[in-house]
């Protein structure tokens, strides 16, 4: 893949697709995008009654209200601020938000290498499928700590080369870069370029660097998606 062909910016990258992201995620996907965010966000849920959560490059808002859902089964209340530096995929967020009557979650703009919030100000530091796109692992990480309290944890949902069939992995980004092309070439493009080259265990040891503790990387079905998870 030419590296050429990735030279554009997050903002464009996700300013070509946002009106098609849900529909590609659960079709490349099978469907199993929706199960890998209900799993990490079961693993977000604090002890406590009510919790604040911060989830880091939110887009269309599927893991924030993921994450509501998995509190709330469990008589639990997360008041969730979504946070995302693209203003078209808060608009969806927005929509889908406002049209399931969820008053615990808010959106906003923002950048996750610079965030505007008060150090210790949240429990639960969550991102779904933004790893890969983030500027500095290492920048983020590093925010993530500053801004939660101590005891809380972070839950990172992502995906990476399989350990297992990586010849078929590749066979089937070749298919998304074809199908995806008809909505945003350069942006699949960048989607499976990023998903082969992303190292799911260097960014793991990026969190322990920046102090927190029990951090475990652990596959999802399929292999093809993964969840970091530690705790402050």
């Amino acid at each position: 893949m030419d590296m050429n062909t990735m030279n554009f910016d997050t903002k464009e990258r996700f300013d070509t697709i946002h009106r098609h992201y849900d529909f590609f995620n659960h079709l490349f996907s099978f469907g199993l995008d929706i199960n890998w965010r209900k799993e990490a966000a079961r693993e977000s849920v604090m002890p406590k009654r009510s919790y604040k959560v911060l989830d880091v490059a939110t887009g269309t808002g599927d893991f924030a209200i993921a994450l509501s859902a998995a509190a709330s089964s469990r008589g639990k209340t997360a008041h969730i601020t979504g946070m995302d530096m693209n203003e078209n995929m808060l608009l969806h967020a927005r929509s889908k938000i406002g049209s399931l009557g969820l008053d615990n979650i808010s959106v906003e703009k923002g950048d996750a290498m610079k965030m505007r919030y008060a150090s210790a100000s949240f429990d639960v530091v969550t991102s779904s499928f933004a790893l890969r796109n983030f500027d500095s692992v290492d920048r983020f990480a590093a925010e993530a700590y500053r801004v939660m309290k101590k005891g809380g944890r972070f839950v990172m949902v992502d995906m990476a080369m399989p350990s297992r069939n990586a010849k078929a992995a590749r066979a089937y980004f070749k298919v998304i870069e074809i199908v995806g092309s008809v909505v945003g070439r350069k942006a699949y493009r960048w989607l499976t370029y990023s998903i082969i080259k992303f190292d799911k265990q260097a960014a793991a040891e990026k969190f322990e660097n920046h102090g927190f503790s029990d951090v475990k990387v652990r596959d999802l079905r399929s292999g093809m998606a993964f969840m970091i998870t530690g705790r402050k």
